[in-house]
């Protein structure tokens, strides 16, 4: 199952880089600064997959470092120290950046467009429920409190 997820953001985020570099940029001439980039909406898509894949491998490998841990979560640095998640990029995938903070008997991962507007518009939430969450946060986090998908 981890294998099939992990083959899935291969296959997700080289549609994500090729689609990208195809994508024309509109609305960047010198005359209109307040007018953002834009990206093909099947590039925003392929992000958006690619978070939401991401957030669930955390929430996997926080399962597992539970189990070893007597009950704790973990920090981005420590999933990534004991080897149970890959962060080559230190927090920053598929142009979305994560971020995990650990509470008492849970934690609570965000992914948060890179460059709202331009590479993504929703943000995504996840916890020990496994459960992701995501809304338009304008480059806000998403929490608890915003619909499931």
């Amino acid at each position: 199952m981890l294998n099939l997820r992990i083959l899935l953001t291969v296959v997700i985020a080289s549609m994500s880089f090729s689609a990208f570099g195809c994508a024309g940029l509109v609305g960047s001439s010198s005359d209109n600064k307040n007018a953002r980039p834009a990206q093909l909406p099947q590039v925003t898509a392929a992000d958006e997959m690619v978070a939401k894949v991401k957030l669930l491998a955390i929430a996997e490998a926080e399962e597992r470092y539970q189990v070893e841990a007597d009950g704790e979560y973990a920090t981005m640095d420590q999933l990534v120290q004991k080897g149970m998640f890959n962060d080559p990029s230190k927090g920053q995938l598929a142009r979305y950046k994560f971020d995990i903070h650990v509470r008492p008997h849970g934690f609570d991962a965000t992914a948060v467009p890179e460059n709202y507007g331009v590479t993504g518009d929703r943000s995504f939430f996840i916890d020990e429920t496994k459960t992701i969450r995501a809304a338009d946060k304008h480059g806000e986090k998403a929490t608890v409190q915003d619909p499931s998908l």
